[in-house]
């Protein structure tokens, strides 16, 4: 969080926020009744500096720990300070309420989500003339929702039978390989999906056919020869699409019979490209951390440091498209 004051209109508002009965006044006055009474007044605190660290000078925000009947939760109040009032104001809001649980869930990481009750202050020369309901910004807010910020669609492809899978010949084949993904038996796997390969093949779907096999020989579990591999998928497939297939899998299958001639030299080119791609990280880390200290100065911690030592190169790469829209140094690093 921010320590910096930013103007009179900051210094003022949280001076007098800062005094516990006025504090208290404001959630009895402003906060919803059945709300209000949750709230055990004596566990009203505000934290230190702005929430947001990179508010615009119009803006300021209070962020108080409460509970709300025992359970760990947030108020969290902006006031605007602008003539103007912001349209999206329901998104922002919403983006900082994640943000706050975000930041709780660093320090209590298995613990429940907590409560957080969002309000804007605004003091505009005009009624406030947009409204603070995150889903009328939507065309069709009724529609919007049933969609959004509620349970997911889980669909669990443990719970489906091969039969129900099989329903569909294209789409069968992608979800019963990756029912499958953590098989060992890869003969079977490939049996399971024959016919719907047959079906592929008939249909002429190539591609998804070619992705198939070689989705397989990259994911395969057990110790099977890729040349065993390649001749059950034959089984299932026309004469033109296994030379069409050969041309995926022939790498694969190459790569094997070289295995016990080359060994030492295989071992050597490995350890060569991962050396290779250790010094690429060792690289994009000290960029990515010479980047964080120009953006946030003074805000990279050992913490920081010590996440991006341990980072691979996804998370490296994901961390760099952060830094170039993250609002503070807690969003790059959000997991």
């Amino acid at each position: 969080m921010s320590s910096t004051i930013q103007n009179p209109h900051d210094r003022f508002f949280r001076a007098s926020m800062s005094n516990p009965k006025v504090a208290r006044e404001f959630i009895k006055k402003h906060l919803p009744a059945h709300i209000a009474k949750k709230i055990d007044p004596k566990s009203l605190k505000l934290m230190p500096g702005n929430f947001i660290e990179d508010l615009q000078e119009w803006k300021t925000d209070l962020l108080f720990t409460v509970t709300f009947e025992g359970a760990p939760g947030y108020i969290y109040l902006l006031i605007e300070h602008q003539r103007r009032a912001e349209r999206l104001m329901p998104l922002r809001m919403l983006e900082y309420t994640c943000k706050i649980i975000r930041t709780h869930l660093q320090e209590n990481r298995d613990a429940p989500l907590p409560c957080i009750y969002p309000i804007v202050l605004y003091n505009g020369i005009k009624p406030y003339p947009y409204t603070t309901d995150f889903f009328e910004l939507f065309s069709d807010p009724t529609f919007a929702r049933e969609l959004l910020l509620k349970p997911f669609q889980l669909i669990d492809l443990t719970q489906f039978s091969d039969d129900d899978l099989k329903e569909q010949s294209l789409l069968g084949i992608m979800e019963l390989l990756l029912k499958y993904a953590f098989a060992r038996d890869t003969l079977l796997l490939i049996k399971k999906i024959g016919t719907l390969l047959q079906k592929a093949d008939q249909m002429n779907e190539i591609e998804l056919l070619r992705e198939s096999a070689e989705y397989v020989f990259q994911t395969r579990s057990d110790d099977l020869s890729k040349n065993h591999i390649l001749n059950e998928l034959k089984k299932h497939l026309s004469t033109p699409t296994q030379k069409d297939i050969m041309t995926i899998a022939e790498a694969f299958v190459e790569e094997g019979r070289q295995e016990g001639i080359q060994t030492g030299i295989q071992t050597g080119i490995q350890t060569g490209r991962q050396e290779g791609r250790n010094e690429e990280r060792k690289k994009f880390r000290a960029l990515l951390h010479k980047q964080l200290e120009r953006r946030f100065p003074g805000q990279v911690t050992s913490n920081h440091l010590g996440l991006l030592e341990e980072a691979d190169a996804e998370s490296l790469s994901l961390w760099g498209e952060r830094l170039i829209d993250a609002h503070c140094i807690e969003e790059v690093f959000i997991w």
